[in-house]
């Protein structure tokens, strides 16, 4: 563990050698373990032979992200929390900490995260149940594909078809009083939004947010407006880029020629 924190140091200072140590501990079988950081009181775990972070990575992941849906669900009660794509579950670790979310549901269709995803989960002081589902807009099955951009497991999408992955419609909970949603699911968040009309429009206050990703949006032909014209189209809602503080207009592209930066888009809407 002292040779991970001193490569991860090296890579973090930008200090020559750091990132061929790291390789070294993952050539060795060195990254063949779960670690577990202390979070305030929380234990949370990373397999680092898929996440090379140490605490402090933990703790800045999408930090002004965080922060900002942090504000947007202060003024909700005994929220739900809905994270679509939620990986080993540091998002709703992190907002959860600080936050007056109730419980939290989390869809996860990637079967090799979902054991460590509940084990951070149920270590939160609040109830929680893992989905091991992808979330779109129909119910029945598909499968995962990587795009040709990123390899990892968590850049994959879902594709409809027969295939192992089941899939089902955020609907499909049939969840009401104040809600919040997470999705990060590589393209599909307009799908999502869709498989949830009913939710959103039933809500006593929701807050959502979703990934806006120059790649996944030139991948699939589609700008992100789109999501925030259809959540307007629902009920009344204001929107915000967390990373620019900045609220998007709906009559033209979310997505700024040549750009490369990835964004996360936060819609808040007013008291049902």
């Amino acid at each position: 563990m002292i040779l991970f924190q001193l490569a991860r140091s090296m890579q973090r200072h930008n200090i020559r050698g750091g990132s061929f140590l790291m390789r070294q501990l993952a050539v060795f079988g060195l990254l063949r373990r779960t670690t577990q950081y202390d979070l305030g009181g929380v234990r949370f775990s990373v397999p680092l032979h898929k996440l090379t972070w140490d605490r402090k990575d933990v703790f800045d992941y999408e930090r002004r992200f965080i922060e900002a849906f942090r504000q947007a669900i202060a003024p909700l009660e005994k929220a739900t929390l809905i994270d679509c794509g939620a990986d080993i579950g540091t998002f709703s670790t992190l907002v959860s900490l600080n936050s007056k979310i109730a419980r939290i549901i989390a869809f996860e269709p990637n079967a090799d995260v979902t054991d460590i995803l509940r084990d951070n989960l149920s270590r939160l002081p609040l109830a929680s149940e893992v989905i091991g589902k992808a979330v779109s807009n129909f119910v029945g099955r598909g499968y995962l594909e990587r795009p040709f951009y990123d390899p990892h497991d968590h850049a994959r999408f879902l594709q409809p078809g027969d295939g192992p992955i089941s899939v089902t419609k955020i609907d499909a909970l049939n969840i009401r009083g104040d809600i919040a949603v997470k999705i990060d699911i590589e393209g599909g968040e307009l799908e999502a939004l869709q498989g949830a009309k009913d939710t959103i429009v039933a809500a006593r206050r929701c807050v959502i947010a979703f990934e806006a990703h120059p790649m996944v949006s030139k991948r699939i032909g589609r700008d992100p407006v789109e999501c925030l014209r259809l959540l307007a189209s629902l009920r009344p809602f204001r929107f915000l880029v967390s990373e620019t503080g900045t609220s998007p207009p709906l009559s033209e592209p979310l997505m700024r020629p040549g750009q490369t930066e990835v964004w996360n888009v936060i819609a808040t809407s007013s008291l049902n």
